[in-house]
């Protein structure tokens, strides 16, 4: 007699197999999922801002940022008055809100692991804008330009990006990235090849290298942008 179909033991013994093959796989496909999507939202945050400085610029005939008279240096260029500056950028980039996320603590982890990469003024020192499509940045006017240089080369400050704004983990190197701010608007990536004139110790094969943990996430922005928009180092 042929037996067709199969016992209840064979189904659950079945089941069995593919939930313990789902609990293994499945975080692993997430994190991949999660991963594949970092680059693509990075690189349309870095590019909306850069979009928006270059209209900024354009609407007041001006080639720097600083000649806009928008932005107003703290004591020591600490704790700078953005006000005006994130008033004039929201005509050029649709901005929802003005402040950092409700129940965000204005801290970044992984922010201080190591000293390798100096950027200037940290996560929560800045002046917070949340785009329309949900991407947190927060502008730090920090650094005073030599205006002896072309505007390109003046490095005026650092610009967080968070991706997905008051949303966990809120981790530099996860869902927060860092890129050194311009005087003609432009951003680059912190680690990348030309994110300053002058820092070998801050590139990213070296703090952030591929398939290895990083020492200092806050140059994983550059390995991200110089490995065609992939996340490789973790």
């Amino acid at each position: 007699m042929i037996r067709k179909g199969f016992t209840l033991a064979e189904v659950l013994i079945t089941l069995t197999i593919i939930g313990v093959v789902a609990a293994i796989t499945l975080p692993s496909l997430m994190s991949n999922t999660t991963n594949a999507q970092i680059g693509p939202k990075l690189a349309k945050a870095s590019s909306m801002f850069q979009q928006a400085n270059t209209a900024l610029l354009n609407a007041n005939s001006v080639d720097t940022l600083t000649d806009t008279g928008l932005l107003v240096a703290g004591e020591g260029d600490a704790g700078a008055d953005l006000s005006s500056y994130i008033n004039e950028l929201s005509n050029h980039m649709k901005i929802a809100e003005y402040t950092y996320p409700a129940g965000v603590t204005q801290t970044a982890t992984d922010e201080s692991t190591a000293a390798t990469c100096e950027v200037g003024a940290g996560f929560e020192e800045g002046t917070p804008a949340i785009a329309n499509d949900g991407i947190l940045y927060v502008i730090n006017y920090d650094a005073t330009p030599d205006t002896s240089l072309a505007p390109h080369r003046q490095r005026i400050g650092n610009v967080y990006v968070d991706i997905n704004a008051g949303a966990r983990p809120n981790s530099i190197g996860t869902d927060i990235f860092v890129f050194s701010w311009w005087n003609d608007g432009s951003l680059r990536p912190v680690g990348s090849s030309n994110w300053a004139d002058s820092d070998g110790a801050c590139e990213w094969q070296t703090v952030c290298a591929n398939d290895a943990f990083a020492s200092d996430y806050k140059a994983c922005t550059g390995a991200v942008f110089e490995n065609n928009l992939k996340v490789l180092y973790k």
